[in-house]
């Protein structure tokens, strides 16, 4: 996705960054509410090097992050809730990647907001079972995305942005 420098947040245009967790991978974009619709600032996927050591994995999602919210400034981080399938292992090291967002979000002042899978589909697509596709179509859709995203990872951060915009009044 293209990064496009806007000016400082403020009250009537809120910055976010939202992430979709991941260990291996991790979606990351950040975004504005605009006055008739969310804007995507800038979204990536960072990618850890899987030959790489645990401690240097999550480090280079903490200085990933850590950049991007020097660079964007936004004022809260919206995540994906942790969801476990049946392998724990995989699971765990989401988590662990979960608490290093966390860190750099608590380092930066930033207030979290964690969303369900499920509330993320009925935000974006209106319907809580809605498939991937269903939930890619309907983020690209609604921000007139005319390029998919190399990893569904990227376009579900942003996913997870648009419902945080979208529930920002009543925060």
């Amino acid at each position: 996705m293209k990064k496009s420098k806007t000016s400082t947040p403020t009250p009537s245009n809120p910055r976010v960054l939202a992430i979709d967790p991941g260990f291996d991978r991790m979606g990351v974009a950040v975004m504005e509410k605009g006055k008739d619709k969310e804007h995507v600032l800038f979204s990536t996927c960072i990618e850890t090097h899987r030959k790489a050591s645990q401690e240097v994995r999550l480090a280079q999602i903490g200085a990933t992050l850590r950049d991007v919210i020097i660079e964007y400034g936004p004022e809260t981080l919206a995540l994906e809730k942790l969801f476990f399938n049946q392998n724990i292992t995989t699971g765990i090291r989401v988590a662990e990647a979960r608490g290093v967002v966390l860190y750099e979000a608590a380092l930066a002042g930033m207030a979290v907001f964690e969303y369900a899978p499920q509330e993320v589909k009925v935000a974006v697509t209106g319907y809580g079972k809605a498939t991937k596709s269903d939930l890619i179509r309907m983020t690209m859709r609604l921000l007139g995305l005319t390029k998919k995203p190399k990893f569904d990872d990227e376009i579900d951060a942003i996913a997870v942005g648009i419902t945080h915009l979208a529930s920002y009044r009543s925060i």
